[in-house]
């Protein structure tokens, strides 16, 4: 036999950079006679720097009796072929460890974990072909599968991996889910306060759908802030929301309005049933609902849609947070009293009563009197990325800091210019595809103290977990 030098390559896809890894062999099986110097043992760590190049040194021969061990280990429906391997030439029960940077970690690195990896080498036509997968992996389509691990700290995570479809030697890892961005809060310990967390927000929270536009052409590019619904948005980890609310074609609805120009969104009623939903089957989580901006033009009266407002939250009481104490500061309760309840803030006196989850919301730099809540909330308005990006930062830093009984609210939207300028959902990608480097710059190299909330539009599951990975 021959010694060879069988080389596989892991290369990191949608972003992210590859710093160093290893693979380190529990298990084996080898076609008798191709170690007998017995490079391969359990224990064997095979490493690799930023080019994903491990190599693996063996000799080369096909046997079933390896297909069978790597086939009873790693069925086809836990590798990226989706079938049982032939005669292989060796094949390997591991544990992968990468450490990589870029995508929603910014500049900053971290190191992730995955236990179970099999890696196998066979033979298609004249090359060498490399087998994927993983007693914990699961097939998803089109040669991937997805591999769950852990970050340093033991948080769940999970990374699609291709082999098939892409040069024989080479694994593409492209990282999905750092964050359970579901019941990210289930992480967090009860005494946590609640101006103890960093937060994603959803800015104009009810504008994933557009009703009863004014004009009725044109106007969804400038309106529509959200693409998923107010339960997307949650199952994307968004935990603070922006209600405004009219009382419209004899409903109780969100808006976006400039005078008569604008359109309607998601009803209060689908908003309230879906949050109910949610937290009723995701009780670790807490969401804080800010109502708003209640409609005043010609004949839409305040004061009616008011207590419509409070008429109908009357349905809610089962899943609204409630507090005896009249005066009391939401900032400083613990996450274990809130968890399974939304909070409802008003940013007007009528009906307020903390005892049937009235809150009352001021804005302010410093803890307001006759506040329950206070937000420093400041947006740039502009739709210019530097100027909105300068001006938020010097904000968060004049402002921001963590436990100080109020929170902060990193604004980081852009404001559409119509009918010439970009569009809201134009803009929103600009600022949140920016948004992983800024955290990181701010929080890890210059040392800031985390926001409490960060406000954007267009919620997504990326983001937001670029924002939520800072509380762990």
């Amino acid at each position: 036999m021959t010694y060879r030098d069988n080389d596989v390559y892991f290369q990191l896809t949608s972003g992210y950079t590859l710093i160093s890894g290893s693979y380190t062999v529990n298990s084996y099986s080898i076609t008798p006679g191709q170690d007998p110097d017995g490079h391969i043992y359990a224990g064997l760590r095979v490493t690799c720097g930023s080019n994903g190049k491990m190599t693996f040194s063996i000799g080369r021969k096909g046997s079933d009796d390896v297909a069978k061990w790597f086939n009873d280990r790693v069925p086809a429906s836990q590798n990226t072929f989706n079938h049982n391997a032939g005669d292989l030439n060796f094949a390997f029960l591991g544990t992968l460890v990468l450490t990589i940077k870029g995508g929603v970690l910014g500049d900053g690195q971290k190191t992730f974990t995955f236990n179970d990896v099999a890696l196998a080498q066979g033979h298609s036509g004249a090359s060498n072909n490399w087998w994927y997968g993983g007693q914990h992996c699961s097939y998803i389509q089109n040669n991937q599968v997805s591999c769950p691990g852990v970050d340093a700290n033991g948080g769940p995570v999970s990374f699609v991996c291709l082999r098939g479809g892409n040069d024989v030697s080479t694994v593409a890892v492209t990282p999905n889910t750092f964050v359970d961005t579901t019941s990210w809060m289930a992480r967090l310990p009860d005494s946590t306060n609640l101006d103890q967390i960093m937060m994603p927000g959803s800015h104009d929270a009810g504008m994933s759908q557009l009703d009863h536009c004014a004009p009725p052409v044109g106007a969804g590019g400038y309106t529509q802030t959200q693409s998923g619904s107010i339960a997307q948005q949650l199952v994307d980890g968004s935990r603070y929301f922006d209600i405004r609310v009219d009382y419209d074609y004899d409903e109780l609805v969100t808006y976006h309005r400039n005078d008569g120009w604008g359109c309607n969104g998601q009803s209060l009623r689908d908003v309230l049933d879906q949050a109910q939903a949610f937290l009723t089957a995701h009780p670790s989580e807490t969401a804080i609902f800010k109502f708003s901006h209640i409609r005043s033009y010609e004949d839409h009266d305040p004061d009616v849609t008011k207590s419509k407002i409070n008429t109908l939250l009357n349905s809610y009481t089962a899943v609204i947070y409630t507090n005896a104490t009249s005066s009391v500061n939401l900032a400083g309760v613990s996450l274990g009293q809130l968890r399974g309840k939304m909070i409802l803030v008003f940013d007007y006196n009528d009906y307020v009563d903390p005892a049937t989850g009235r809150f009352r919301y001021k804005d302010g730099s410093t803890v307001q009197s006759g506040a329950n809540i206070t937000v420093y909330d400041e947006y740039s308005n502009t739709s210019d990325y530097n100027t909105m990006k300068n001006d938020q930062i010097q904000k968060w830093k004049t402002y921001g800091g963590m436990g100080n009984g109020r929170f902060f609210l990193l604004s980081w939207t852009l404001t559409a210019s119509p009918p010439l300028g970009a569009s809201i959902e134009t803009l929103a990608a600009q600022a949140n595809s920016q948004l992983p480097g800024v955290l990181y710059d701010q929080i890890v190299v210059n040392k800031l103290s985390k926001p409490n909330i960060v406000y954007i539009d267009y919620v997504n599951n990326t983001t937001t977990q670029s924002i939520i990975q800072y509380n762990f």
